[in-house]
């Protein structure tokens, strides 16, 4: 049996381009239909939301697996780096956040964006944990051991 592996800058590649093409079409969506009174675009908003949540996911798997020895570590390596740095990194905008959250500053002051930025901050905290409950879930694991973090192997 013949065995291929990707490269891991390929894996990144693939998956930025997916995750470009996704954000880029649903930013489209958004400027057709905007949302009046937000200091981000919805779309803004649903990427980050649902990229934690994606993210969380993804490393409550990918360690479910490896704890229970059903997965291949260099085949997952790959899924995270093509489904976690490479699609949600590009779907994904942190950079955007900031820019805005900055121009809010200056239109509504500091207390009102600190404030609006801790709630996102909330957010994308709650959607990761959602994430990783459901990561666990599919894996059939309840939290009996800690997610992988980056910098583990796998």
């Amino acid at each position: 049996m013949v065995s291929f592996r990707v490269p891991d800058w390929l894996a990144v590649f693939a998956g930025g381009v997916v995750g470009t093409a996704a954000r880029a079409g649903l930013d489209e969506v958004a400027k057709a239909s905007p949302v009046r009174g937000l200091f981000l675009s919805w779309s803004t908003l649903t990427v980050n939301a649902v990229g934690a949540f994606l993210l969380g996911a993804l490393a409550a798997w990918v360690a479910g697996r490896l704890a229970r020895g059903s997965g291949n570590a260099a085949s997952l390596k790959t899924l995270k780096l093509l489904v976690g740095t490479g699609f949600a990194g590009a779907f994904t905008t942190y950079g955007t956040y900031i820019v805005a959250s900055v121009g809010y500053v200056s239109l509504n002051g500091i207390a009102e964006a600190v404030s609006q930025s801790l709630g996102l901050l909330a957010l994308g905290g709650a959607c990761a944990w959602a994430g990783m409950r459901v990561g666990e879930w599919t894996c059939g694991r309840s939290g009996s051991r800690p997610v992988a973090s980056e910098g583990d192997p796998a």
